[in-house]
């Protein structure tokens, strides 16, 4: 089943003799795993003659596999995932406290609700009080009208009042632009690590080890999942 072809090219791969775009082109190359004789012959002699699950004797049974298969695209972004973690970590040192107040800015003066600071208040011309809350209308704090609004610094980027939240919602937001722009710059290597896992992968769904017989019912329910993400992906 090709295992001898994809030890090889895992080995080449984890020493740096070939791309990881030559080892997936050479892996892709290969005939599909289930349509081989060796396959079949293999699939037939582990299948058993009752259901590992519900213990039901009437057949027809398959050869259920217990590890999951992800996709490539799947596998790159579990890298990124853990990749994007401990660059969270990294990276957070560097974004300086004046690369954050710089983003946030001095603000603009508002006028704003004087009881609870929201700037989306409405003037009205010739109703009492003259000032609405939009907070308050929607049943946030009453009462919603007043006479005279209160002025307030807002910082528009971060649709905020409060400098200290501004100043928190920015540093992620910075944080997060390094992360993204240091993921793009390492994209070689997650791919890289990606295809390893990937061939891993292969190799442990070609050698039959991890599986149990399954009746038909019991193996679509087990399937689920993976045929739900698939419709939605």
């Amino acid at each position: 089943m090709h295992t001898e072809e994809i030890t090889d090219l895992l080995s080449d791969l984890a020493a740096g003799a070939i791309t990881w775009q030559q080892a997936l082109t050479q892996v892709t190359a290969l005939p599909t795993a289930w349509q081989t004789p060796e396959w079949k012959r293999r699939r037939d002699a582990l299948i058993g003659s009752s259901c590992a699950v519900c213990e039901t004797t009437d057949g027809p049974f398959v050869l259920q596999h217990l590890l999951p298969t992800p996709t490539f695209k799947e596998v790159c972004q579990a890298v990124k995932a853990e990749l994007r973690a401990d660059l969270l970590v990294l990276l957070d040192d560097q974004v300086s406290e004046h690369a954050v107040a710089e983003h946030v800015g001095p603000g603009d003066e508002r006028p704003a609700c004087p009881t609870c600071g929201s700037v989306s208040i409405r003037e009205r011309q010739s109703l009492t009080p003259r000032y609405l809350c939009s907070r308050g209308e929607r049943g946030y704090h009453s009462p919603a009208g007043f006479d005279a609004p209160v002025p307030v610094r807002y910082y528009a980027k971060q649709k905020t009042t409060n400098r200290e939240v501004a100043l928190a919602t920015a540093r992620e937001f910075l944080l997060s632009v390094a992360v993204v722009a240091e993921l793009r710059r390492r994209d070689d290597r997650i791919q890289h690590e990606a295809t390893l896992r990937s061939l891993k992968y292969s190799l442990a769904y070609r050698s039959l080890q991890h599986t149990a017989t399954y009746c038909k019912k019991c193996a679509f329910k087990a399937d689920l999942p993976l045929i739900k993400r698939k419709q939605y992906a």
